[in-house]
Order: C-alpha cells, then sequence, then structure tokens
C-alpha cells in the first residue's frame, strides 16, 4: 500500500484534541475556508521534542530537531505541493501567515495595521484572563490554585473584561457590526482572533459564578459582531461537527 502523504497544513498543539486552546484560533481561519488540515502533538515533548520551551535544558535546547526551531505550541506547518515549506509557532504570526495564503490578508497597508493591532488586543486579552485562572504559578493547573484562581478570575470578570470589551465594542461601531472589523472587504485574520476571544468570553464567564458577565456588559454592537462571525456557514458547520473540540471550561481556553 502506497503510504498517505503528508497534509498541506498541520497544527501542532498540545493532544489529545480535548480542549481548543490557542489552536482553536488557527482551526476556525482553516476551517472557515474548507481546507484539509491535520492536528498533530507527534513528538512536542521532552529532550528530542521540536518545542524547545519543553526540552528541558539549554544543552537540550541546541540539538536541531525541528524544520525550523519552534518554541512552544501552537505551530503551523505548512508543505505545499509547490513553494518553501514552512514551520512556525506564535499565533499571530501563524494567523498573518495563514492569512496571506488563504485569503484573509489585509489589502492595504492603513487595514493591515487595523487588523494587527485588533489581533494583538484580542490575544492580549485572553492571555490575561488565562492569567487569572494561574495566579500563583502559571505552569501549575488550575485545580492546584482554584480558591485563588476563582478569585482572581471573578475580579478579572469584574474590572478587566469589560474594558477589554467595551474597547472591542467601540472598534466594532466604527467599521459595523456586519462587517469585517479592520475596515476592509473581506475578514482578514483580525476577525478569527476576536471572533475566538469573544466566544471564549461567553462560555467562560457567562455564568451564575461569574454573575452572567458577557450578558450583562453593555456592549451591543460587539454582541452582534459575534453572532454574525458565529453565523458564516463553514464556522457553523464546524461548531456541530465532531472536529470540534471543547473549550476547557477553566481558563478561557
Amino acid at each position: 500500500m502506497t503510504p498517505r502523504p503528508p497534509p498541506e497544513w498541520t497544527i501542532l498543539y498540545h493532544g489529545p484534541l480535548s480542549f481548543k486552546g490557542r489552536g482553536e484560533f488557527l482551526r476556525l481561519m482553516l476551517e472557515d475556508a474548507g481546507v484539509e488540515y491535520e492536528n498533530s502533538s507527534d513528538n512536542l515533548y521532552g529532550p528530542t521534542g521540536v518545542m524547545d520551551m519543553f526540552r528541558g535544558t539549554p544543552e537540550d535546547v541546541d540539538q536541531d530537531v525541528a524544520p525550523f526551531p519552534l518554541l512552544f505550541p501552537p505551530a503551523i506547518w505548512h508543505r505545499p505541493a509547490q513553494g518553501e515549506e514552512l514551520i512556525v509557532n506564535q499565533v499571530a504570526a501563524c494567523l498573518v501567515y495563514l492569512g496571506e495564503n488563504l485569503g484573509y490578508a489585509p489589502k492595504s497597508a492603513a487595514e493591515r495595521a487595523r487588523a494587527d493591532s485588533i489581533m494583538l488586543n484580542a490575544l492580549d486579552y485572553i492571555s490575561e484572563g488565562r492569567r487569572s485562572f494561574h495566579p500563583v504559578e502559571d505552569k501549575l493547573s488550575y485545580k492546584d490554585q482554584k480558591e485563588e484562581g476563582d478569585k482572581a478570575s471573578k475580579e478579572f470578570s469584574k474590572k478587566r473584561m469589560p474594558i477589554y470589551l467595551h474597547h472591542f465594542n467601540k472598534v466594532v461601531k466604527k467599521i459595523g457590526s456586519h462587517k469585517p472589523v479592520a475596515g476592509g472587504d473581506h475578514v482578514t485574520y483580525a476577525d478569527f482572533a476576536l471572533f475566538h476571544v469573544l466566544d471564549a468570553s461567553v462560555v467562560q464567564f457567562n455564568t451564575e459564578f461569574y454573575d452572567m458577565a458577557w450578558d450583562k456588559c453593555e456592549v451591543p454592537a460587539l454582541k452582534e459582531y459575534y453572532l454574525w462571525m458565529k453565523d458564516r456557514p463553514n464556522l457553523e458547520r464546524y461548531f456541530k461537527s465532531d472536529r470540534c473540540p471543547p473549550f476547557a471550561g477553566d481558563s478561557m481556553m
């Protein structure tokens, strides 16, 4: 039997695929584009793994084992039939690269600047939200610091989360709640970044424990935008499929 060729697109992320995590930023764009891809956690960890942050010692890191050095997941691995192979980590870098290859790139310098600003603010938001669940030690699990994490995340939902959401609401109002958020004539990587952090906000914080923080936040344009993105046909199909992992439920991931 002829071996199956490797997929053109692979997302390298923690496995098995039991929660969305930061890999979801990349999945959303690939799913919306209708592109086949693979999720893989093969060879991420340990002294000979491809992720330098998980290799243990500086001496282990010095060993060259990946097509291009990777620090931590997620990473995108692109093996096109024609053109240069690429493997790179960092969510923002991956989103920009996917956008340029899948038709979601901004068309002007001004649109790109807005898209980058929105994307990076969204990534800051979800990073700060995640940290609130791990206030004692970032690498320690939520369950091992649950009392402190519950207190800090509730404080985040009352004070910092509304500031982020009101900012994003103001951005959407400038453009229109049923339009690409960076101001162009088609959605960009900024739309997928913003949508995912809003989806995480709804799932994580719209509970009695957090006093229904999403419902009570007065951001009508942002809520319309969120539903507009959620109704994109390929995304809607993805959310109903078995390819779509759940949120972990304990850190916006």
